[in-house]
């Protein structure tokens, strides 16, 4: 089980891959391959394996000790036979519930991730923005946590998220600001979300 740092006391690592549904078996061998060599350095603190419930998408969430830069670690050779990740250092900027600690843990709850692609110029409004919907969304019956995690280099924001349904999360979006009718991050971003099953964790 890991917890997510909200006091960013570790540094965010995500690697998303897009990948075809005849190489998901292959891809997640591979990467829990690569998560057993980050294991072996001593900057690694944790990381968890993630599988789109549509099949399409993986990606690992891994902590690392600060000011280390995972993304210099060698790559293994068997992940150049995918589709390259897209790899961002992250950092939290915004976290519910307050009063209890988020973990992830394999196969405890559906997981949204939210992919928000922007300018390096609109990052501190969409985190305002965030900063303001998250109290809302949490409203919304089955969501158990939201922890928006801002890219270093300006271009993202991602938002994980924790569901106890699949129907409580499509639920969500049918309500002003969250559909994709006039959402909150109009002018700002372009989304593109999923949902996930963790299927591996490993810690240090």
């Amino acid at each position: 089980m890991i917890q997510i740092d909200r006091a960013n006391t570790v540094s965010v690592g995500l690697d998303l891959y897009t990948v075809a549904a005849r190489h998901q078996d292959a891809l997640i061998d591979a990467l829990i391959q690569q998560v057993r060599a980050w294991a072996t350095h001593d900057f690694f603190v944790a990381a968890a394996v993630h599988q789109s419930l549509d099949g399409v998408r993986m990606f690992t969430y891994s902590q690392w000790h600060p000011r280390f830069d995972y993304r210099s670690l060698p790559t293994l050779t068997l992940l150049n036979e995918f589709f390259p990740a897209d790899r961002h250092l992250l950092e939290v900027v915004v976290s519910r519930p307050h009063d209890q600690e988020i973990t992830i843990a394999a196969g405890e709850h559906i997981t949204h991730l939210a992919e928000f692609r922007m300018l390096p110029s609109n990052q501190l409004e969409m985190m305002r923005r965030a900063n303001i919907e998250i109290d809302r969304a949490m409203e919304s019956p089955g969501l158990i946590s939201a922890t928006f995690h801002r890219s270093l280099d300006g271009t993202r924001i991602f938002n994980y998220g924790q569901w106890q349904s699949r129907d409580a999360f499509e639920a969500i979006l049918q309500q002003p600001g969250f559909s994709l009718n006039q959402p909150y991050w109009e002018g700002l971003a372009r989304n593109e979300f999923h949902l996930y099953t963790v299927m591996h964790t490993f810690e240090k």
